[in-house]
């Protein structure tokens, strides 16, 4: 079906109002559930959304998914007799104070993840999301997770970091060692003042392009954004070969 848009779900008529709110909820709402527990912030991709890996003495997880928030609790080292709850709690009409006491917290007005920190705006507004925008940029995250890691599999000694999503520029991504003395940043993007609709890139920590020029795209680097994928026949396997022409590139030079 190649020149058809089939690949992924449409994203929603309004995803940089939608994408914005996610990024609030990430920050203030999942970023500072984490940060109580260990100090810090850093959330990873989920089925249908994403959220925090386990934290604290009750290996606390906090989920975005779809419509909802998922407070997943696992009280005691007994794998049989540990006590293990789930709530969920709908995200529609509810505000940020609302969910953040849900999980058993205020938020921090003052809570800083970084330069592009979105603001905490008033906590108190009903949340306005639509569950498919949470659900697209699972889906797209998770399509970047698996490339990234396939790529990184490719290349031998890649000393390659920790798969994260961050709030702050909420992206997911990697950095590693495309040759000796280079290092890049590899990720899936949910989009930004750049360019607002999900993109991978391929991000150098210097100011060397080597390579095709065509290639290096971006002023930071190279991207490969989310419609270019959506007519791929293999979307996964193209974004893996986006990644990888990244860098060769770079050992090229």
């Amino acid at each position: 079906m190649t020149g058809v848009a089939a690949n992924f779900h449409p994203l929603p008529h309004d995803w940089t109002t939608q994408r914005l709110t996610m990024q609030r909820l990430a920050t203030h709402v999942l970023g500072q559930a984490r940060f109580r527990h260990d100090g810090l912030f850093d959330l990873t991709p989920s089925p249908g959304g994403f959220g925090t890996p386990p934290a604290g003495p009750q290996r606390e997880r906090v989920r975005l998914v779809g419509g909802s928030l998922f407070i997943e609790r696992v009280a005691g080292a007994d794998i049989y007799a540990a006590e293990a709850t789930t709530d969920v709690v709908t995200i529609a009409g509810n505000s940020i104070t609302g969910l953040c006491a849900s999980i058993g917290f205020e938020p921090d007005p003052a809570f800083w993840v970084g330069s592009d920190t979105p603001p905490l705006g008033d906590p108190d507004e009903p949340i306005v999301l639509d569950s498919t925008a949470v659900q697209v940029l699972g889906e797209w995250y998770l399509l970047g997770q698996r490339a990234i890691d396939e790529a990184v599999a490719s290349v031998p000694g890649a000393a390659a970091s920790v798969g994260r999503l961050w709030p702050e520029h909420f992206d997911y991504g990697i950095d590693l060692d495309a040759g000796p003395g280079v290092r890049t940043n590899l990720g899936a993007a949910a989009g930004d003042g750049y360019c607002d609709e999900p993109y991978l890139y391929v991000g150098p920590w210097d100011a060397g392009r080597p390579g095709p020029t065509e290639f290096w795209n971006a002023p930071f680097g190279a991207v490969l954004r989310r419609t270019e994928l959506d007519t791929a026949d293999d979307p996964v396997h193209r974004a893996v070969e986006f990644f990888l022409q990244g860098i060769v590139a770079l050992r090229s030079g």
